[in-house]
């Protein structure tokens, strides 16, 4: 991202061209609807997947007819192709709606960091060595549909993600701050490495969680539809911009085709380091 455009707020840096302070400001008294479902990730996670999935879920169980490419993913940003921010288009949107945000916790709606009611989140998160390299084939795609051009090298990607000094803040505060509310019956989280494992069971666990009744064969052909060669040639000619940049590989282990040795060390120390007795952990293959 352009360092012009990066500023900081509460602890996490921004891109102001995407995200503004105002947005940022009204978004822990953002008024979430008791049938929303909540999607939360860390960017390059597997967002554009699970809202499929949901949407499909929703879809067969007859409770919308919205169409993925115009849910307005990242409810805090203005994404290219969108004129308002996703909070503003949202409000527009019928119930149920899919509501999405890559914040931390604690920038979050509050309604979604600590829900009540009805209200559900679902929160994806992928191990960080995979997370940090799809950003990195990520977000100069990102940066040319903002029509700028701000390439980063690798080695200072990885510093740069290790170090927490990226857009949307460091990837351990954003994962453990959610992760608190593993016992809470409003969340269920899901992994990505187990959605890439056995996506039917992943499937199946967030359609119980949603309470939504559909027979196996439905819930099969939903999985069949939502593999990633499936979803990334539906993808290709998307109306929504960013779905058509959004696939690559959508493997587990590919970090290992561009991590160094130094890289790799550092990154499982950092992960030693964060990770250990908190219960959460990762697949890295």
């Amino acid at each position: 991202m352009e360092h012009s455009q990066l500023y900081e707020y509460k602890g996490v840096i921004f891109y102001s061209r995407m995200i503004t302070k105002d947005s940022l400001d009204i978004m822990p008294d953002y008024t979430i609807r008791d049938d929303d479902i909540a999607i939360v990730t860390y960017p390059k996670a597997g967002t554009h997947w699970i809202v499929e999935i949901v949407n499909k879920l929703l879809k067969a169980a007859g409770r919308t007819d919205v169409d993925t490419q115009d849910i307005p993913l990242c409810m805090e940003a203005t994404l290219p192709g969108f004129s308002q921010p996703g909070h503003v288009i949202l409000k527009d949107q019928p119930s149920p709606r899919i509501v999405h945000t890559h914040l931390p916790r604690h920038l979050a709606p509050k309604m979604i960091s600590n829900p009540m009611g009805k209200v559900k989140v679902i929160v994806v998160m992928r191990n960080p060595k995979d997370t940090a390299l799809s950003r990195y084939h990520y977000v100069p795609k990102l940066q040319a549909l903002f029509g700028v051009q701000a390439d980063t090298s690798w080695d200072k990607h990885a510093k740069d993600f290790l170090d927490g000094k990226i857009v949307f803040g460091d990837f351990y505060d954003h994962v453990l701050g959610w992760w608190k509310m593993q016992e809470d019956p409003h969340f269920l989280f899901l992994k990505y490495e187990d959605m890439r494992k056995d996506l039917l069971k992943a499937i199946t666990k967030t359609k119980e969680f949603l309470g939504i009744s559909l027979d196996d064969v439905t819930t099969a052909s939903i999985a069949e539809s939502c593999t990633f060669a499936s979803l990334t040639t539906a993808w290709a000619d998307s109306r929504n911009k960013i779905q058509r940049i959004i696939g690559r590989k959508g493997v587990i282990g590919d970090w290992k085709k561009q991590f160094t040795e130094s890289q790799s060390k550092a990154y499982d120390a950092k992960y030693r380091e964060r990770l250990e007795g908190t219960g959460l952990q990762f697949d890295f293959e």
